[in-house]
């Protein structure tokens, strides 16, 4: 599984689209994700259009990418079937497997994180017309990378604790 290290943020793309049977192997992916209680309590905005990309740009400042894209994900989780408070947990799983798919099938990608931030949550909910119910989680942008950022080490064993802090 080396896509697990390989996986890095990508944030310039070429024009090459995505093939409907890849954004359906991310989608796949995004779907085998766990939930909470098996709530299943994510769904998957696909959102291909320039013009609602440029709409995206204006209201997420750290988003800007999705304007050289071809493709975002926006990842949104329904408040009337979550198990408890696990929204977050369930919709950043979808997200984590959607990236990690993307790598898989050569596209880089990046996470655009939305909840959380409620004017951000706000101004997507109406973009797209959500339901109340629907709650914005995360925007996942996706290209053919056109650029290759240097590797970075992440290994840090001073994070690791054993039994207690």
């Amino acid at each position: 599984m080396s896509i697990l290290f390989d996986r890095t943020s990508i944030r310039q793309y070429t024009a090459e689209p995505v093939t409907d049977e890849d954004l359906n192997f991310m989608l796949k992916a995004a779907m085998s994700a766990p939930t909470a209680r098996n709530t299943r309590c994510w769904s998957f905005i696909v959102i291909k259009d320039k013009e609602t990309r440029k709409k995206i740009a204006s209201i997420h400042r750290a988003a800007q990418m999705v304007l050289g894209a071809p493709l975002a994900i926006l990842i949104v989780g329904d408040a009337n079937l979550v198990y408890e408070d696990y929204l977050p947990q369930d919709c950043g799983a979808a997200t984590q497997n959607i990236l990690l798919a993307a790598t898989e099938k050569g596209y880089g990608s990046v996470w655009c994180g939305i909840y959380g931030n409620m004017e951000r949550m706000e101004e997507f909910a109406k973009l797209f017309n959500l339901p109340e119910n629907i709650k914005p989680f995360a925007l996942a942008v996706i290209g053919k990378p056109a650029e290759k950022p240097a590797e970075k080490e992440r290994w840090s064993p001073e994070k690791i604790k054993y039994e207690a802090w």
